[in-house]
């Protein structure tokens, strides 16, 4: 279970997604994602096939599941599950599709609250956040139906403007700046690099899987976010064609 500091945090910093807007939706052929959530949005416009079961974990303010339903990919149902009351009940008023659906769900083990089986699972910008990712990816693993899915998202590490802090001495922080000491708004961190306990790179990534959480397969779908000064045209090239130093990490992990 997730310990009660982090449960408090996340109800906090979500507290005003209870009267949050709806989030605007991703087209759902982007030829150049510079998002992850529209990156999230492209692949997976292709990877599910008709009839599919979603779950969601850690939905954001639910723009993938909104631009999947905007675009008109036939999934039968979309679960979305989070730990936070306050981002569960602005998502409620978001959506009124009743194929989508909301689960009070913790995602170091979302099988003791949610049923599958499902043939997707999504995770954005979530894993590093788990106390126990391997543990977390193993019960995921057992809520999806053989052939299915689980779609990570994660900063990537090793990215070529992290290895330059660290050759600096800096440490690459990936969800704040000074040292993971303050939030991009400019306030002090309440939990330390806003909560990312965790670290990975293609590679680690990949081999945790399909090594020790029985994934058969592990692909990527490489994307440019940043440094935008790279241009968007120019970063798409070399995310795709160096990911592990462009891209940050969209694992696309398929049992068998």
């Amino acid at each position: 279970m997730i310990p009660t500091r982090l449960a408090e945090h996340y109800e906090a910093k979500y507290a005003a997604e209870r009267t949050a807007p709806p989030p605007d939706p991703f087209p759902l052929a982007a030829p150049r994602p510079t998002h992850r959530a529209a990156a999230a949005v492209t692949a997976l416009a292709l990877l599910l096939p008709e009839g599919a079961d979603v779950l969601e974990l850690g939905a954001g303010n639910g723009v993938v599941a909104e631009s999947l339903r905007a675009g008109g990919v036939p999934f039968r149902s979309y679960t979305i599950g989070d730990i936070s009351p306050p981002r569960l009940a602005g998502l409620r008023r978001t959506f009124g599709d009743p194929r989508i659906r909301f689960a009070h769900a913790d995602a170091e083990r979302p099988s003791a609250t949610v049923q599958g089986p499902f043939d997707a699972v999504v995770m954005i910008a979530l894993i590093e956040h788990l106390v126990d990712p391997l543990g977390a990816m193993r019960d995921i693993r057992s809520l999806l139906r053989p052939g299915g899915f689980a779609y990570v998202d994660t900063p990537n590490l090793a990215k070529w403007t992290r290895r330059l802090k660290l050759a600096a001495g800096r440490f690459p922080s990936t969800a704040s700046t000074d040292e993971g000491l303050t939030t991009y708004a400019g306030a002090p961190a309440d939990l330390y690099d806003e909560g990312h306990l965790h670290y990975f790179t293609h590679r680690s990534l990949g081999l945790m899987l399909t090594r020790r959480c029985g994934y058969a397969e592990a692909a990527f779908h490489p994307y440019f976010e940043s440094p935008r000064f790279l241009g968007e045209r120019l970063g798409t090239f070399l995310a795709r064609a160096r990911p592990t130093l462009f891209s940050d990490v969209a694992c696309v992990a398929r049992t068998s």
